[in-house]
């Protein structure tokens, strides 16, 4: 499929598919950790997503960066057709104000779409050593999507450069 393929609409409506993300992370003395989070992402395919600093994800991160994530709908028929992402990337924490002011607004238009209704914090909340919760940005370093009616049941590289079109 190659070029011809629309990756950007079938990555798009993977990731609008669902809310949750899996996410794994690892540290050298326990070993591998797997943390559903909310997400939501960027024109650039960046992943946002907000966590308690002492977490255990969240401590490993900041030892080790690598992540690798999981994103699919559960609620596809398993005897059906299945799509979903899986990708490898590295984790920044949010700090800058700019930054923080970007990924409290990237992420809260997802979680709350129309009136973000529920939303009792501003982005200041979330930079500073006090901070309850902090955003991370994962920066994609290679996306595969699987796709069985497209592709059977080999995941495919994405050609990222063609995301952006």
């Amino acid at each position: 499929m190659g070029e011809a393929f629309p990756w950007k609409q079938h990555i798009l409506h993977c990731l609008e598919s669902t809310q949750y993300m899996s996410l794994s992370t690892a540290d050298s003395e326990l070993g591998t950790w797997v943390n559903p989070v909310y997400f939501a992402w960027d024109k650039a395919f960046n992943l946002y997503f907000v966590s308690m600093p002492h977490s255990r994800h969240m401590t490993n991160m900041r030892t080790d960066p690598r992540v690798s994530i999981a994103i699919y709908s559960t609620a596809q028929d398993t005897l059906g057709d299945v799509e979903g992402i899986q990708l490898h990337g590295k984790a920044e924490f949010v700090t800058e104000e700019h930054e923080v002011e970007l990924a409290y607004n990237i992420y809260y238009a997802r979680v709350y779409p129309e009136t973000r209704k529920g939303i009792d914090s501003v982005a200041a909340d979330y930079r500073g050593d006090s901070a309850e919760w902090v955003f991370v940005k994962i920066i994609p370093e290679e996306i595969f999507y699987f796709n069985t009616e497209f592709f059977g049941h080999e995941r495919q590289l994405v050609p990222v450069d063609q995301l952006s079109v």
